[in-house]
């Protein structure tokens, strides 16, 4: 009985040392970004379906830093152009545009604390028939 104990406090901590040793990735954003999440805006392509969805975050490191990416949902798992871009008003766009699997990005700017930023993402089917694209201007205004 006594094995039988010490064998299951034995896996617990292992098991909670897992668990301590992953939590502290949660605190860093997700797919490269620092931050917290604010936002999320879905890209509509053909048949008013969801192709993918851009991710925005922000932390207050650099005077503020907007980061994003693109997540395709509808073509994920299969190699397709996708593109997202970030920009501060009237600004330079930082983009990331290729053929990729599951997302585009991370594109990110900083100083942007009371700034506006617009997000641009575009997809397109991976047959190249259909292209879907959206700009999601003056967001994270502040």
């Amino acid at each position: 009985m006594r094995r039988s104990i010490g064998y299951v406090a034995a896996v617990g901590m292992a098991v909670a040392g897992l668990n301590l040793a992953a939590a502290p990735s949660a605190f860093a954003g997700a797919y490269g970004c620092p931050g917290s999440q604010i936002g999320a805006y879905n890209l509509i392509g053909t048949n008013n379906e969801v192709w993918s969805t851009a991710y925005l975050y922000y932390s207050s490191a650099g005077g503020g830093t907007n980061c994003a990416v693109l997540v395709a949902k509808k073509f994920a798992g299969t190699r397709h152009p996708m593109k997202i871009g970030i920009r501060i008003g009237n600004g330079t766009r930082t983009e990331d545009e290729g053929n990729f699997h599951s997302y585009a990005g991370p594109v990110s700017k900083t100083s942007t604390n009371g700034r506006c930023i617009t997000l641009s993402l575009s997809e397109e089917d991976p047959q190249r028939r259909n292209w879907a694209g959206r700009s999601v201007d003056d967001v994270a205004c502040g």
